[in-house]
């Protein structure tokens, strides 16, 4: 939903709190692809190219 309405501070917040509470659920293809997004989008947040690398997300 963050994402969809621009946020992506928001949306990096939900990824990580997905991680902690069910890390396989940060592996599946739709949150793989929503981090991607994220990653190659204009905001540069903190922690998120470790987040996608440890999510399979993006190879380092």
């Amino acid at each position: 939903m963050w994402h969809q309405l621009g946020n992506p501070h928001a949306t990096y917040a939900a990824l990580r709190g997905i991680e902690h509470q069910a890390p396989e659920e940060a592996r599946r293809p739709a949150v793989r692809a929503l981090t991607t997004d994220l990653v190659y989008g204009p905001v540069a947040l903190p922690g998120l190219k470790e987040y996608a690398v440890r999510t399979g997300a993006v190879i380092a």
